[in-house]
């Protein structure tokens, strides 16, 4: 069953498409052409985060690449703000470990057993932050009635 779901949006190409406008009024096409590339950049640069009773995944664009860590694998979780030095997109950071980011500074940094971070940045910080910690919470309370 899933717990919570997000997708946070990039309004970069939207953006760009409002510069192209100013350039290319006398030429519908070009606007038009533009505008659906714009859509279709935004849709492959969502990120996308869920939270279900296993663990939490995410993904960017049409579902690839993709990552996913079950709940058993997490040893902390804590809110963090990432720097513009840090950038956009997906890549390895010294400081925030694996980066997972559209825009923004907020982000859920996981710590994992095997001393690996991945970091999502999150428009919804802390609604991802509290949707992790409740499930591990009630995964412990789980097996410590076992």
């Amino acid at each position: 069953m899933e717990i919570y779901r997000h997708k946070q949006v990039s309004m970069w190409p939207l953006l760009l498409l409002g510069v192209v406008a100013l350039f290319s009024k006398k030429k519908p096409r070009r606007s038009l052409l533009t505008l659906c590339l714009a859509l279709l950049t935004m849709q492959l640069f969502a990120l996308k985060t869920r939270v279900d009773e296993r663990g939490v995944s995410w993904n960017f664009g049409l579902s690839l690449p993709i990552g996913e860590i079950p709940f058993d694998e997490i040893t902390d979780v804590q809110m963090t703000q990432t720097g513009m030095l840090e950038g956009f997109g997906i890549h390895w950071t010294p400081r925030l470990g694996w980066l997972w980011k559209v825009s923004g500074r907020d982000a859920v940094m996981i710590r994992k057993k095997n001393g690996g971070i991945i970091t999502l940045g999150s428009d919804d910080a802390a609604g991802l932050y509290a949707a992790i910690t409740d499930c591990m919470i009630k995964q412990r309370k789980v097996l410590d009635s076992c």
